[in-house]
């Protein structure tokens, strides 16, 4: 198997991984990370612009099934910044009302989120480093 396949079923597995576990919680309510990942585009004026970490991880990780390494590695850069993004945001919208409540703490599907990116960004880097003659 070539190298940027298992590079890109690494950081998928730890995306997917990422979804059935509590992403944020918010005094006694838990949120999913796929409830993240489908409402988190609704706001991207209070920290809904993490949200877009992937669409642009899953463009990176296209790039680098054709072997371009050097965009993907600048597109999952700019992914993993995004992830790290929603550590800035104070509030979280929890049901149809439009309520805001606190975030107290990040569940592991956060930082299963953030794995992936930073998964696919090591490993651009690591298809980008030149191959050494013997």
């Amino acid at each position: 198997m070539k190298k940027q396949v298992i590079i890109i079923l690494i950081s998928l597995v730890l995306f997917m991984a990422s979804l059935p576990f509590t992403a944020v919680y918010s005094g006694n309510n838990e949120i999913g990370g796929l409830t993240c990942l489908l409402l988190g585009w609704a706001e991207p004026e209070r920290g809904g612009i993490a949200w877009f970490a992937n669409p642009i991880f899953f463009i990176s990780a296209f790039f680098l099934l054709f072997r371009l390494a050097k965009i993907s590695a600048v597109l999952s850069l700019i992914a993993v910044v995004l992830t790290f993004c929603y550590l800035s945001v104070g509030e979280i919208t929890i049901d149809e009302a439009g309520y805001r409540y606190p975030i107290t703490s990040y569940g592991i599907g956060y930082y299963l989120w953030i794995a992936s990116c930073i998964s696919l960004f090591i490993g651009s880097l690591i298809l980008l480093k030149p191959k050494k003659e013997v």
